[in-house]
């Protein structure tokens, strides 16, 4: 049963697969916690030097440097609109703190700040060094730190120097000087925007003026006065229409009145006539009349009195009607003289208003020609018109725009005041050996595990079956050990046959059993080893799959169809130790030489009890004592074919040497002379690449793969999770001599003391 756990046989069917691309991420996600261990593991000594590596360069910096102290000012934003109050929209007061800490974070500010201070020549901040305000600028932007809450208006400034009082010293006047650098450009802004605007303004006058000077001399030269050419002509002439034909009605009525006042001067009557002479004498006459009346009881008509009375009475009625004959001759003297100056006026006026509709009408006339006149002119003049306008327009905004902008100056912009200043650091913040070397071993630690996945993940030479399965889809057959001496010289130095209970004679026997299994033609089987290059060590795979299945009761024989091969090898080693005929004689003599070939026999244990009965067959090794010249001729002969159909009849395993398949083609002629194609693959020395060029040679009709020469030990430690992972847990049931388990006290001195190779 310890067989089954030394032997890796993958599921995967029999015949190379296609090959499948490595995902890496894919491999790395499936990897568990256990086999992320194992990786470390096995480049432990790269990781434990990486990490020492850096922690104690860490250390020696972190010691070797001076103290650094930390100073932190808090500072708050206001900011202020066109009206000088504070904002209120939240999104745009965190833009503009954004803003403000890039400020403080920018280069002129630094600048700013280093002039200030005169920081270019402090031996604190230079250490000593000669340097200019942009360098020193730099240095402090290396050592300061500015950080801004998105929620908050609040900027932490946090700088670091050598000096407690210099830290904070830099870090409270960072406000002071951004003001004064602020002041200084928006002063300079100030100055520029409002000359800018100024010389604009004038520009713009200066065009206005002309526009409306074109407007005027064309108006000039074209006698069109203000609203020529427009609706105002037109209302103009309608008016003076309107006054015209007003002005000649009022004419005729003017001369209708003329001739009434004549007739009616002869209406007039002088009845109501009077004056204050005739009003008086009317009195008196009234007088004496109730004079008389009242006198004329007491006294008789012939009374003297009565008689004086009626005398004055007399005289004053003549009088009387000789002042109404005069009144009533004046008063028809001045109706006369009214009634012709009545008509005289009248028809003055009549005459008059005659001359003004006449006047008019010319006016009319005049205005109306010219309106008709001045329409060939007007589209001219609305061409000047709308420039002028332009001009003005653009001077009103320009004008306008130059007194808000004024005004704004004086409010609008970000401000930042002191809320905490700086105070003097006590403690330093650096150096920090113990926070420095812990961070040191965790990135440290880290680097060397990309560094490790990176080179595991780049290695692509093959170690393990899950490999040769998840690439190419290919069923490992075995995992041959690898030996401290070599495989000997001759068949009985085989170690299948000289330590039939080792590690090597299991998996030897395994992987003859494994070929067994495959399907062939008859009793016999026929397979074919190759492996990609030379120094693959596919002869010993064969001379030990022959005598592993010999040892199982199978004859078998190795026929070594590798000529091209220069020097001495294994099976040739064998050949020139054995009675067996030549491999050239046989395919080129009669049929008698390949009768001498041998039958398998049985070898006996000469250390054992006399009598002791064979134990096991020896296989039989067919190959070549020279090298030969045209080894192609021979390969591709059809002797060859009729060589292995004989031997087919006497052997039941024939095991062909075939050579590596990159260098020639003989592997892929000769594998359709045998039943199975089996691979050798060293193991960590073969590359991926290297195998896939040699499956593709052969089309992918490779049954299987036996790794070589497989370091048992570097293979466990390594942590594959297949069986070889616990070959030392079987120790017990073999004759080999397994390496100690160590303690992990022992393995942590392993890996940081050096051992003599």
């Amino acid at each position: 049963m310890a067989s089954a756990q030394l032997t890796l046989i993958d599921g995967a069917a029999p015949g190379g697969g296609a090959e499948k691309p490595r995902d890496l991420s894919f491999e790395l996600q499936q990897m568990s916690a256990r086999q992320i261990w194992f990786l470390l593991h096995r480049h432990m000594k790269l990781v434990a030097s990486i990490v020492i590596a850096c922690v104690v360069v860490v250390l020696i910096v972190q010691l070797q440097l001076p103290n650094r102290y930390e100073a932190t000012a808090t500072v708050q934003v206001e900011l202020n609109d066109s009206t000088g109050s504070n904002q209120a929209d939240a999104t745009r007061n965190q833009q503009r703190v954004a803003n403000e800490a890039r400020m403080y974070r920018s280069q002129a500010l630094a600048e700013q700040v280093v002039r200030d201070l005169n920081l270019n020549r402090n031996q604190a901040f230079t250490h000593g060094v000669q340097m200019t305000v942009q360098q020193a600028a730099v240095q402090l932007t290396k050592t300061t730190r500015v950080v801004s809450s998105t929620d908050s208006d609040f900027i932490d400034i946090t700088v670091q120097s050598r000096k407690a009082e210099l830290a904070a010293r830099i870090a409270n006047r960072f406000v002071d000087s951004l003001q004064k650098m602020r002041s200084q450009r928006r002063q300079t802004w100030r100055n520029g925007l409002s000359t800018a605007l100024d010389k604009e303004t004038r520009r713009l006058a200066h065009e206005v003026e002309l526009a409306e000077r074109a407007v005027a001399d064309f108006r000039r030269q074209h006698l069109m006065p203000m609203g020529a050419g427009s609706a105002e002509d037109y209302q103009q002439m309608n008016r003076i229409a309107v006054e015209a034909a007003s002005t000649a009605a009022m004419s005729s009525a003017m001369q209708a009145q003329a001739a009434g006042v004549s007739r009616a001067a002869s209406m007039r009557t002088v009845a109501g006539a009077t004056s204050p002479a005739l009003d008086n004498l009317q009195k008196q006459y009234d007088d004496l009349i109730r004079q008389r009346s009242e006198i004329s009881v007491q006294m008789g008509a012939n009374h003297p009195q009565m008689q004086a009375l009626s005398a004055q009475i007399a005289q004053v009625s003549r009088a009387l009607v000789q002042e109404r004959a005069s009144v009533v001759a004046t008063q028809q003297t001045r109706n006369d003289t009214d009634a012709g100056r009545e008509r005289a006026m009248a028809l003055a006026e009549a005459n008059a208003a005659s001359a003004r509709a006449g006047q008019l009408q010319a006016k009319l006339n005049a205005m109306t020609g010219a309106a008709f006149r001045n329409n060939a002119n007007l589209v001219d003049l609305s061409i000047l018109d709308r420039r002028a306008e332009v001009a003005r327009q653009a001077y009103l905004t320009t004008a306008q725009r130059a007194q808000t902008v004024q005004s704004e100056l004086q409010t609008t912009g970000v401000n930042s005041t002191m809320v905490s200043a700086a105070a003097v650091p006590l403690q330093p913040v650096a150096p920090a050996p113990k926070k420095m070397a812990l961070a040191a071993f965790v990135g440290s630690s880290v680097l060397a595990f990309l560094i490790v996945l990176g080179i595991e993940m780049f290695d692509n030479r093959l170690r393990s079956g899950d490999q040769l399965r998840r690439l190419f889809g290919l069923r490992t057959l075995a995992m041959l050990p690898k030996l401290e001496e070599s495989i000997g010289t001759t068949i009985e130095d085989n170690p299948v046959t000289t330590q039939p209970q080792s590690l090597f004679t299991e998996v030897a026997r395994n992987l003859a059993s494994e070929i067994g299994e495959l399907p062939h033609q008859g009793t016999s089987q026929r397979v074919l080893v190759t492996s990609p290059l030379p120094g693959d060590g596919k002869s010993s795979v064969a001379l030990t799959l022959a005598a592993a299945a010999a040892s199982m009761g199978r004859r078998a024989i190795v026929v070594d169809l590798d000529l091209r091969r220069p020097g001495p090898s294994i099976l040739r080693s064998i050949q020139d130790g054995s009675d067996t005929p030549d491999l050239i004689e046989v395919l080129t003599h009669a049929e008698e030489s390949r009768r001498l070939i041998p039958q398998a026999e049985r070898h006996v244990d000469h250390d054992a009890a006399e009598g002791a009965a064979p134990v096991a067959l020896m296989p039989v090794v067919l190959s070549t004592r020279e090298q030969i010249r045209n080894p192609a001729a021979v390969v591709q002969g059809w002797q060859v074919g009729r060589l292995l159909d004989d031997l087919r009849e006497r052997f039941d395993l024939v095991v062909i040497n075939a050579p590596a398949i990159l260098a020639v083609r003989d592997a892929r002629t000769l594998s359709s002379l045998a039943d199975s194609t089996l691979m050798v693959v060293r193991w960590g020395h073969t590359t991926v690449e290297q195998l896939r060029a040699s499956l593709q040679m052969v089309n992918n009709q490779v049954v299987g793969a036996v790794f070589n020469q497989v370091d048992y030990e570097d293979h466990a430690r390594r942590g594959y999770g297949d069986a070889v992972q616990f070959y030392m847990g079987s120790a017990a049931y073999y004759s080999d001599s397994f390496p100690i388990r160590q303690s992990w006290t022992d393995r942590v001195r392993h890996v940081f003391t050096r051992k003599a190779a």
